[in-house]
């Protein structure tokens, strides 16, 4: 796989499918980017700065506290300095007796000291640190060779804490304003989902008369293209049936009137002739008007599957045919029942002209309604099963004009199997024959 092929792959299986996650994320991102960006320039600019002056200024003044008692000797004048220092300074500062310098001490800088033990270690003085974050503040020993200096040293005389309330708000604000955008956005989102509602339920056939345009002037123009889409759909509908029922009745005139005429003449060889030439002519146009109106005239409506198939297959066995449906499968969709019957009717009509054994089953998943109909007859070549579903389109080897139709059955079927947002296919049946799976969306 190239690279670009690698990139797109992985960007696909990365990216969220919906519109409203991508939308969020086009969002978001940006907000993460520049908050990241702004924390490290904060950190960069100004808490390192802040925190560096602190320390300095920590050190600076311990510095002047051990010079001013090294200058003076006297023990009072001693005690007053170190008074006063703790007053401008706000250092506990206290002098006390030698002690040993603990070997082996190794300091651990951490977020509040980072700063503050270089500018220790700049004194030249040996030191420890121990934090009581009880009290929050930090002693700090000074080992001299003539006494030992004790430093309880609050946190805010060299840490600020200021970076975390920048964190706080950064990450409040950025929440706050992503929640609400999030709202903005699932209003702007909302028209375009019910448009793709609106748009599938008319192609299965369902009435989409409350949809209104809203949203957005993009979202308004494509609402309105659908409308107007939908109403010419409907126009051509409407205009092909009108011209299917003068077809019929023009036809149909003629047709009646050469049958009573050959009904008035001789009984002869050419006379039985001609009249199969009409009842075959007859039995093409009905054929050909029944696939041309289609199933548009029926409502779709909340139907029982299981019990509309075991419906038909009852009127099926009392025609004849051999046929078996059991399943523990129930499922409550719309559908078009009448539409569906006549399917199922000529999927297990034709299985019966060429096979002694017929099975109707029905699985579903969460998504997905499966209906098959198997049969141990020939079967139909691989290379021809898209073929069959062609209008006027015949297997002369085993489907011709006594034992089949006009080649329309599985035309009608599939067309009704679209119209409900679903798929037809065939496959090789366990029992020998052919196997015509319908899918239909739930």
């Amino acid at each position: 796989m190239s690279f670009n092929g690698t990139l797109r792959y992985y960007r696909l299986r990365l990216l969220p499918r919906r519109l409203l996650p991508r939308a969020i994320l086009i969002l978001v991102l940006p907000v993460i980017l520049i908050q990241s960006v702004s924390g490290v320039l904060f950190y960069d600019n100004h808490w390192q700065n802040i925190s560096r002056r602190l320390a300095l200024g920590v050190a600076s003044g311990i510095k002047g506290a051990i010079a001013l008692y090294d200058t003076f000797p006297d023990m009072n004048v001693r005690e007053t300095i170190i008074k006063e220092i703790g007053k401008s300074t706000e250092l506990d500062i206290r002098f006390t007796d030698v002690q040993e310098y603990p070997q082996n001490i190794k300091l651990k800088p951490n977020n509040k000291t980072a700063e503050l033990i270089p500018a220790l270690q700049a004194l030249g003085y040996p030191f420890t640190l121990s934090d009581l974050p009880e009290k929050r503040r930090l002693l700090i020993s000074f080992y001299l060779p003539e006494y030992t200096v004790e430093i309880l040293l609050p946190y805010k005389k060299f840490f600020s804490s200021t970076t975390y309330v920048f964190a706080f708000w950064a990450l409040f604000s950025s929440l706050l304003f992503t929640g609400i955008s999030i709202l903005f956005l699932r209003n702007q989102i909302r028209p375009i989902l019910r448009l793709a509602e609106a748009t599938k339920n008319f192609g299965l056939g369902r009435d989409v008369a409350d949809f209104k345009p809203e949203g957005a002037a993009e979202v308004r123009q494509a609402a309105l293209s659908f409308l107007q889409m939908r109403d010419r759909i409907r126009r051509h509908i409407e205009e092909r049936t009108r011209m299917l029922a003068g077809v019929s009745h023009d036809l149909r005139t003629p047709l009646t009137r050469m049958r009573l005429q050959l009904a008035m003449m001789d009984k002869n060889e050419d006379n039985e002739n001609l009249t199969e030439d009409v009842t075959e002519m007859e039995h093409m146009v009905n054929g050909y008007l029944e696939f041309a109106r289609g199933g548009d005239k029926e409502k779709a409506q909340s139907t029982d599957i299981r019990q509309l198939i075991s419906e038909t297959v009852d009127g099926l066995k009392k025609n004849g045919l051999p046929v078996h449906f059991e399943s523990a499968t129930n499922v409550i969709m719309d559908i078009r029942r009448n539409d569906f019957k006549r399917c199922l009717w000529n999927l297990v009509s034709n299985a019966g002209r060429y096979g002694t054994q017929i099975e109707v089953s029905m699985t579903a998943s969460e998504k997905l309604l499966k209906v098959a109909v198997e049969d141990n007859g020939p079967g139909i070549p691989l290379e021809k099963r898209e073929d069959v579903f062609k209008a006027f389109y015949r297997l002369d080897e085993s489907r011709n004009s006594e034992t089949g139709g006009v080649g329309l059955g599985l035309t009608i079927t599939r067309d009704i199997v679209t119209a409900h947002g679903g798929k037809i296919y065939m496959e090789d049946s366990r029992l020998g024959g052919l196997k015509v799976v319908m899918v239909f969306p739930i």
